[in-house]
């Protein structure tokens, strides 16, 4: 397991390369991160540090929003343009593909 402080640096890292307009699961983030499996994790590290991420681009890996915050995450995920269905789920359409080179590059820079 990572330091505390390191592993807040590597959410976060990965939390800010995902563009506007697009969102991840927890359990990709976890992937990313490097933490396979470990989606549970990442909820615990965005509630500790996720004021000050664009924590509205995580959602859950059915493509919903936790009820806490779901007025306020569906309004920001609209306002970037993503299509809210029924007010609680995210098309797949919306999800970033894993494999998306943009987006490892984003992370990797943002790692130096």
């Amino acid at each position: 397991m990572l330091p505390r402080d390191e592993l807040n640096r590597t959410v976060a890292r990965v939390v800010r390369a995902i563009p506007r307009g697009r969102v991840l699961s927890y359990s990709r983030v976890a992937v990313l991160a490097g933490l396979p499996g470990r989606a549970r994790l990442i909820g615990r590290v965005m509630a500790r540090i996720g004021s000050r991420l664009p924590w509205w681009r995580v959602l859950r890996a059915d493509r919903t929003m936790a009820e806490e915050v779901r007025v306020e995450q569906a309004r920001r995920l609209r306002a970037e343009g993503v299509k809210v269905v029924d007010g609680v789920r995210v098309p797949r359409s919306a999800f970033l593909p894993i494999g998306d080179e943009a987006l490892h590059r984003r992370i990797r820079r943002d790692a130096r």
